[in-house]
């Protein structure tokens, strides 16, 4: 499942950026454009905050399968790898898409940060409000 959240996540990250890349209005009108885009982005990045941490805090400690299997300690070393590179690919996903955003809308720090900071927390609730049917992700 983490890998239909990847491609989903850098699909909707290339998308997002060739939007950026293709807009010519004048800076109003882009600055709203942009600011929409990033609290979409942001939204999804919180329904799969809950999900990522959860899926490093099993990679790190040596429990991919749950907290019911014992895996041998020869493969711990693997799973700290796997655990490095889901949060290489989140930080991925989430530092530099919202740096350019930022950059590109020409918006006030203290706004865009508060907005996307709400945006990823309404991410977050809806991932626990639809927890039943997110529970087979665990």
């Amino acid at each position: 499942m983490i890998t239909t959240y990847t491609l989903f996540g850098l699909t909707i990250y290339i998308c997002v950026v060739l939007i950026i890349g293709i807009i010519n209005f004048n800076d109003t009108i882009k600055k709203y454009i942009i600011l929409t885009l990033s609290v979409i982005y942001n939204g999804f990045i919180g329904y799969i905050d809950t999900f990522v941490i959860l899926s490093l805090y099993a990679y790190f400690t040596n429990r991919p399968k749950g907290s019911g299997y014992s895996v041998p300690e020869s493969e711990a070393g693997f799973n700290f790898l796997l655990g490095l590179i889901i949060l290489g690919i989140y930080l991925i996903l989430l530092i530099p898409i919202n740096y350019c955003m930022k950059k590109f809308g020409k918006v006030n720090l203290k706004i865009y940060s508060i907005i996307n900071g709400i945006a990823t927390m309404l991410g977050i609730m809806i991932f626990w409000i639809f927890i039943d049917k997110n529970r087979r992700l665990f």
